[in-house]
């Protein structure tokens, strides 16, 4: 009975140690796979170098190098059709308008094959129309492609047979914050051709086709001026237009004379009455008694 009950004892313990050790290999490789991903994690994760817009790009306005900025990225974030190096970039031109950060994609660029004219860069359902406009009426020299602007027409006024006049002149704002596509016949702007243009410039605006049929009626009907706005400011503002006797109302408002009022003036004072004449008295000292007498003038 002893021998046997020696061998159980063996046999159990050889299965706790058995049973121990694989514990223990598991355990150990527990720890070694996680140490390995903690080492994994610390690593720093590859990155690709991909190409973004430094500021706002404009469309038809040629990209430059310093238009453009490398930023790093992970490569399971990297969208497809971007570029990775500026050279592909620089000298191109964009279709449409690029915010600043924004990757630079291929579809975004005009398509070389399709010719350097706009209409390489017109959008997708816009169109580009041209309009002839005399040098003040077109900023004095001061309007630049990617501007935007607020298109105004003044209409004639129209007189009976007998000259009487039937409609007066009317100024109103017909479109607001349309882009600015070129001028003359460059579609990015230099001092030097802004010195160089004189004259009469033809501006190419960029507009939907109902817009472009609005332009080609009031250019036909009236006399066309732009006014230049903020590039970040596209609010539309409701306007009534103008006419002559607006503008005379507001002139004879400023004219009109002011009515001031005339503080009262204050009352003299009145004059104080004249004391009464003391009539002149004399000190009788009699002992310790003093008296005064009045002495009253001779009656003559």
């Amino acid at each position: 009975m002893d021998s046997r009950g020696t061998l159980r004892a063996l046999i159990a313990l050889f299965i706790a140690v058995f049973m121990g050790g694989i514990a223990v290999v598991a355990l150990f490789q527990l720890i070694t796979n996680y140490q390995a991903r903690i080492d994994e994690a610390k690593k720093p994760e590859d990155t690709v170098m991909v190409i973004v817009a430094a500021r706002d790009l404009y469309p038809g306005v040629t990209i430059e190098e310093e238009d453009l900025v490398a930023v790093e990225i992970p490569p399971r974030f990297l969208p497809g059709g971007v570029f990775l190096s500026p050279e592909h970039v620089v000298g191109q031109r964009p279709r449409e308008r690029v915010l600043a950060n924004e990757f630079i994609r291929a579809s975004r660029l005009a398509n070389p094959e399709s010719g350097e004219g706009l209409n390489a860069i017109i959008p997708r359902d816009m169109r580009a129309i041209s309009v002839e406009i005399a040098d003040g009426a077109a900023l004095s020299g001061f309007l630049d492609p990617g501007n935007y602007v607020d298109i105004l027409v003044t209409i004639a006024g129209l007189s009976d047979d007998s000259g009487r006049t039937i409609q007066e002149p009317e100024t109103h704002t017909l479109l607001q914050s349309i882009f600015v596509l070129a001028v003359n016949d460059r579609a990015q702007g230099t001092a030097a051709d802004r010195a160089s243009s004189q004259g009469r410039n033809t501006v190419t605006l960029l507009v939907t086709a109902p817009q472009a049929e609005q332009i080609a009626h009031a250019e036909r009907t009236g006399e066309l001026r732009l006014a230049l706005r903020n590039e970040t400011d596209s609010a539309i503002v409701a306007s009534s237009g103008a006419n002559m006797d607006e503008v005379l109302n507001i002139i004879k408002k400023a004219e009109a004379p002011r009515t001031r009022t005339r503080a009262k003036p204050k009352p003299a004072p009145e004059p104080e009455a004249a004391p009464e004449p003391v009539a002149p008295g004399v000190l009788i000292i009699q002992g310790n008694t003093v008296r005064e007498e009045k002495v009253l003038p001779d009656p003559k």
